[in-house]
């Protein structure tokens, strides 16, 4: 088998985003064009980046003579994204916390908005998009038709760090994967 440089990717060019939109409310792209309203952008993303992972839990079945691993069986799987949000947005919020929109009261410099979070954290499902963009110009979309917000990170306030808004999304429905990559193009079949 042979190198090959083309394939291999620095993620994280300018740009990189991740949109949401309410579940069941956005139509999910089927090309690499960004997706339009109801979807909405999370904005800067902490230069960690965005990790994906894949978990799955195995069974292993041995054989009585000497204890070896005769056979394997992948008894469930998980699927999810964890990306850390710099801009303090009502989005972003509501991710994080679960709450409704925002209550604007008063007027001129008394004017301010009220964020009511819930007594108990809920269940925050959406439909996810990400693009993710090398800057050699490849760009894969992953497109999630359902998202819940799991695991919350430590918000930090403090003078030496960015403030960010770390959230795990467990990818609960269908998703896939488009890409302009030359090598998945090249492997693939063509549609009918």
């Amino acid at each position: 088998m042979s190198k090959n440089l083309n394939n291999v990717r620095v993620y994280g060019g300018l740009a990189t985003e991740v949109w949401f939109a309410k579940k069941g409310a956005g139509t999910l792209p089927t090309t690499l064009v960004e997706p339009g309203a109801p979807f909405e952008s999370v904005g800067w993303l902490h230069e960690d980046g965005i990790d994906l992972e894949l978990s799955a839990d195995i069974e292993k079945f041995k054989g009585m003579q000497g204890g070896t691993t005769l056979r394997t069986e992948v008894t469930s799987t998980e699927k999810s994204f964890k990306i850390q949000c710099i801009e303090e947005s009502p989005l972003v919020s509501a991710l994080y916390w679960g709450h409704e929109k925002p209550t604007v009261t008063g007027e001129g410099a008394d004017r301010v908005a009220r964020i009511d979070l819930p007594e108990s954290l809920r269940t925050v499902e959406r439909q996810a998009v990400i693009r993710f963009v090398d800057d050699l110009g490849v760009e894969k979309f992953l497109c999630c038709d359902l998202v819940q917000a799991t695991e919350r990170g430590t918000v930090g306030h403090k003078k030496s760090d960015l403030t960010g808004y770390e959230i795990t999304f467990e990818i609960i429905g269908d998703s896939y994967i488009l890409t302009n990559a030359e090598s998945f193009l090249e492997a693939g079949v063509e549609a009918p």
